[in-house]
């Protein structure tokens, strides 16, 4: 008789799944439409994809559509009908590397839980000993129903994987919302895709993972504990199974069926996880502390019930063991994985615990965030290395978590990173150079109130274009005497208090004259002031009246105006020649004197002065005072000052 079945069509395009070998199993549910997506996702990824229908689910379905995405025959019954071709349920069980059950609905489930085989899809998973998984999907009462747990921690025992449905609206308009809808296709792919292209690289490595919490006794009735239900840790050990690692489990108190193929044990106490943790931490390569160790137990433990009637009981709390810290002591090449669950301040704390316990990789997360808290298949967290980097993970299932923390594992176990002989503590304040804190006069006030620093107000700049015969700050000559001595304050200040009055304007000597009396240096110096765009005619008297001064402090003759100076000797020509040691002026000051030169090379610019100077009584009797210790030709240089000064007097403006 010829044969009905179609030939196998093989995928033209090799994707990330590209031969794996999939029995898709449907059963009777309204989320069977669904079950066309997966199929699609896994023949778009390269894979071959065996259909096998439950008779209910071809109610929902027609298995020509499954025919149609995946090219091949889609087998129902056990015994078909006469003329059409069904395998063994030995050969599919042998043909597949992972069989998929979406959706399995809760009779399917149950069926599977009490071993029953009368169907082609149940005969098929009693002959299959290999990866195994159940996609549930059921109404939110029939999820929550007691019986249907328990079949599934009965199946979840035997080594299936469960994709645990998600919560929404049913397929029914005006249903409830609640958990029991099928997962999304894009999630079962992921975990099928994860399940057949597992990465081996736990292969011969010996994994220690703790879960579940501990609870401390206060009397026999009453237990201190938390609220960790152990899915965290079971998801890690199966994780790591999976990825070819021995696998020890280190479990408290837990409602969640432990997963399969890893050696259990079970204990109760803080003390009893100390006591396990140590027995088997010498035998392993990788510590996975993500157990719910109580922090506090009970000082003294009743041993019956107190009752409510009793005089108030008096409860002491005293400190459990810190497993970590102590074993980390040891930890040799080990890699030491840490968990902190925190309710504020996460990061900071998280890395507080990483190095005041000396661990190389510590997972924070937050319970109070949505999606994170207990009893729930997801999670958000962070993974914190001991380099400093932060893994910042979004919110998605444990089993996803508990990869992307054995690949960061992996990467530190390949790679160890160098033990520092001294951790650095955690400095969360700010260290301040004393010698980069400005000066509050100069810059503002700076306010260190944490890490809010007010911006400091830079000061104004001042303008490049001063008012003409007027210098900067700090840009007045010093006056210095014979000696190196700077004349009285007093002196000087009422000089410099000349430069704001009113001068008058004299004639200019005739230029005959000007270039007689004019000696060598005064030529120089002239010139020097014509390339000069600073100071002018009043900077020039300025310095003319200070020369003047520092003549009579001196004792030096003063050559009266008018008079021509006699010309300069070889040594007063060298004197006015600068040394080649001296600095050079500034940009500011080009053009005037030099505060360092002495006053003897000022004399002939003094000397030629034409220009009488205007002063106030107060300096003419100041002069007078320091003329009096002179000699006689002192006093009459001093008279013909007087009396040039008495004709400027009648000749300036009044201000």
């Amino acid at each position: 008789m010829k044969s009905s079945r179609r030939p196998d069509r093989e995928t033209r395009q090799a994707g990330e799944l590209g031969g794996r070998r999939i029995l898709l199993g449907v059963t009777g549910g309204i989320a069977a439409y669904k079950a066309v997506e997966v199929a699609r996702l896994f023949i778009q990824a390269g894979a071959k994809v065996q259909v096998v229908m439950t008779t209910a689910a071809t109610k929902f379905v027609s298995p020509l559509t499954f025919e149609t995405v995946t090219g091949r025959q889609v087998y129902v019954e056990m015994f078909p009908e006469h003329g059409k071709e069904s395998p063994w349920h030995t050969e599919l069980s042998s043909w597949a590397e992972v069989i998929l059950v979406a959706p399995a609905t809760a009779d399917n489930i149950g069926r599977i839980a009490c071993g029953l085989g009368d169907d082609l899809l149940t005969t098929i998973l009693l002959a299959y000993e290999r990866r195994r998984v159940i996609c549930p999907s059921m109404n939110p009462r029939m999820w929550a129903n007691p019986a249907v747990q328990d079949n599934l921690n009965t199946i979840r025992k035997r080594g299936f994987r469960i994709i645990p449905p998600e919560s929404g609206d049913m397929a029914r308009p005006g249903e409830e919302q609640g958990i029991g809808r099928l997962a999304e296709p894009e999630t079962i792919y992921a975990e099928v895709r994860h399940l057949l292209s597992a990465p081996q690289d736990l292969r011969g490595v010996k994994v220690l993972v703790t879960g579940g919490r501990t609870e401390e006794s206060w009397d026999p009735v009453r237990v201190l504990t938390n609220r960790a239900s152990g899915r965290m840790g079971f998801a890690l050990a199966e994780e790591a199974r999976e990825r070819g690692a021995d696998v020890s489990l280190i479990s408290g108190p837990s409602e969640v069926i432990p997963p399969s193929g890893v050696r259990l044990t079970r204990i109760t106490t803080a003390r009893q996880m100390a006591e396990a943790v140590k027995r088997e931490f010498p035998y392993c390569n990788i510590l996975l502390m993500s157990a719910a160790v109580s922090d506090y137990t009970f000082d003294q433990t009743a041993k019956n019930k107190i009752k409510k009637g009793d005089p108030d009981p008096e409860i002491n709390l005293v400190p459990t063991e810190d497993i970590l810290k102590g074993i980390s002591q040891n930890k040799g090449n080990r890699v030491i994985v840490g968990f902190a669950l925190e309710t504020e301040n996460v990061l900071d704390n998280a890395l507080r615990k990483l190095r005041e316990k000396h661990l190389d990789i510590v997972v924070a997360n937050n319970p109070l965030a949505q999606g994170s808290g207990f009893q729930v298949e997801t999670n958000q967290v962070f993974i914190i290395h001991r380099n400093g980097s932060v893994q910042d993970l979004p919110l998605q299932s444990k089993r996803e978590v508990a990869r992307e923390i054995l690949n960061a594992v992996m990467e530190l176990y390949r790679n160890p990173l160098p033990e520092l002989e001294v951790e650095p503590e955690l400095d969360l304040e700010v260290d301040v150079d004393p010698d980069e804190v400005l000066d509050d006069t100069d810059l503002g006030l700076i306010k260190l109130d944490g890490l809010d620093l007010e911006e400091p107000q830079l000061p104004k700049r001042q303008d490049r274009k001063t008012k003409r015969g007027k210098h900067k700050k700090g840009d007045r000559p010093k006056i210095i005497d014979q000696n190196g001595q700077a004349p009285k304050t007093a002196e000087v200040t009422q000089v410099r208090k000349e430069e704001a009055e009113p001068r008058t304007v004299q004639p200019e000597v005739s230029k005959p004259q000007q270039s007689l009396a004019q000696p060598a240096a005064q030529q120089q110096s002239a010139q020097s002031k014509k390339k000069s765009r600073r100071g002018g005619r009043r900077a020039r008297e300025r310095r003319e009246r200070l020369a003047a001064l520092a003549a009579q402090q001196s004792g030096l003759p003063q050559i009266p105006a008018g008079v021509p100076a006699p010309p300069p000797t070889t040594a007063a020509v060298a004197a006015n020649q600068p040394a080649s040691g001296d600095v050079k002026p500034n940009a500011k000051s080009k053009g005037r004197p030099k505060s360092s030169q002495s006053v003897e090379a000022r004399l002939p610019e003094a000397a030629s002065t034409e220009k009488p100077v205007a002063e106030k009584k107060s300096v003419r009797k100041k002069a007078a005072k320091t003329a009096a210790s002179t000699d006689g030709g002192q006093k009459a240089s001093k008279k013909a000052s007087k009396k040039s000064a008495k004709k400027t007097e009648a000749t300036e403006p009044v201000a």
